[in-house]
């Protein structure tokens, strides 16, 4: 019994700091005291890699749906995204295609803006 008696104790001072991590990562308390406000570089690479994909995506889009529109579909239009902000360039028969073009880019989701001063009335 003395050798089971001696073990205890000896693991002992190792258990009881443990527990007492433990209960505070289970109050939060390690978890919030790690968390900061500035993101680490996985997560800028994460996000950066987010926002590339989805400006490609958006570009995509609004090239297909300006093909696909009836009125629109002769158009030759060049289409950049940069964080949301899609930038036509091109000529157009007319203002009123120009207006069909970009309202055609603000109905895609993720758009925030729409530059049109790239798009030229040739008629």
């Amino acid at each position: 019994m003395s050798t089971e008696k001696s073990l205890t104790s000896r693991y002992a001072k190792y258990l009881r700091p443990a527990l007492v991590l433990a209960a505070f990562a289970a109050n939060g308390l390690v978890a919030q005291a790690a968390t900061t406000d500035a993101p680490s570089a996985p997560e800028k690479a994460a996000h950066k890699t987010e926002r590339v994909v989805s400006d490609s995506w958006i570009t995509t889009k609004v090239k297909s749906e300006i093909l696909a529109n009836s009125v629109s579909k002769g158009f030759k239009v060049q289409v950049k995204t940069k964080h949301g902000a899609v930038t036509l360039k091109g000529k157009l028969p007319t203002q009123d295609a120009v207006d069909v073009v970009k309202s055609i880019a603000e109905k895609i989701k993720g758009v925030r803006s729409v530059d049109t001063t790239g798009l030229a009335v040739t008629g």
